[in-house]
């Protein structure tokens, strides 16, 4: 009888698996799923970690100075971080004008997301020779300012972080400071004008969004965009609400379409030396 058992035993052991069809196919289908399924996640988190290279382009390049259109400048270190390092650099360029008093107007220029500094030498140069005083500098991520991984946020904050150096370093009244944003720093420059009060803020060829970028790239055309955007650079929010005066700049519709959802007082394209001396009055 044991001889038996053991005998059964065995030849069940030999005998065949059988699996259906049906059974192949739904397994199939699951391990195909959950590799799909991992697949699409990792393309959320790439988008998700990645999304500010497909707006800004920075670079620590410094190949051009204001000295190589003959003007005097101080280069400016601030924004001390808790170690006692200067998080971010700029240029000071100072008035050349005969009659240069402590309510000299004072360009606060917010440049775009690309290059760095060198790139707007000659936007300074030209600035200047409106009898301003021009501050420009890095954010942190571009020229020879601090090396992050730079975000709106982080744009923001710099932004923040030259207002203060204006007004609390050089005890300059934010009613002589003039916000200048280019591009992207457009959006910047009206938030930061949001929370402070300056003379005038200055619009120039302001960038897409970051919605309607991230919509013109095929790449994330399969992506829940609206979940996983952390980046705007849209000003229109903030310009409905600014009643300082604004100067809009540039031929594009962008242009166009912020001035007429804008508060006013608001000009468009208007010669910036004519815009200036109305509203410093």
């Amino acid at each position: 009888m044991a001889k038996q058992k053991i005998r059964q035993a065995a030849d069940t052991q030999d005998a065949p698996i059988v699996v259906s069809g049906r059974w192949l196919l739904r397994a199939f289908a699951l391990v195909f799923s959950v590799a799909a399924l991992c697949a699409y996640g990792t393309l959320c988190l790439l988008f998700y970690q990645g999304q500010w290279q497909l707006l800004l382009h920075p670079s620590h390049a410094i190949t051009d100075k204001p000295a190589s259109r003959g003007l005097r400048f101080d280069e400016i270190h601030f924004n001390v971080n808790e170690a006692g390092v200067p998080q971010l650099a700029g240029w000071w360029i100072p008035s050349s004008a005969p009659a240069v008093s402590p309510s000299t107007p004072t360009l606060l220029y917010l440049h775009d997301g690309s290059g760095s500094l060198s790139n707007t030498v000659g936007d300074l140069a030209s600035l200047h020779a409106l009898g301003l005083n021009v501050f420009a500098f890095d954010y942190r991520g571009f020229g020879k300012s601090a090396s992050i991984t730079p975000h709106e946020a982080t744009m923001l904050t710099d932004s923040l972080a030259a207002w203060t150096y204006l007004t609390e370093t050089r005890h300059l009244a934010g009613s002589s400071i003039v916000l200048y944003g280019d591009g992207t720093g457009a959006a910047l420059a009206a938030k930061l004008a949001l929370q402070h009060e300056p003379a005038a803020l200055i619009i120039n060829n302001p960038s897409n969004t970051a919605g309607e970028i991230y919509a013109r790239d095929s790449r994330t055309r399969l992506l829940p965009i609206r979940l996983l955007a952390t980046e705007r650079f849209d000003p229109a929010a903030a310009l409905v609400k600014i009643h300082a005066p604004k100067l809009f700049l540039g031929p594009s519709q962008r242009t166009g379409d912020l001035y007429r959802l804008s508060a006013g007082p608001k000009t468009l394209r208007q010669p910036l030396k004519d815009f200036l001396a109305a509203s410093s009055k």
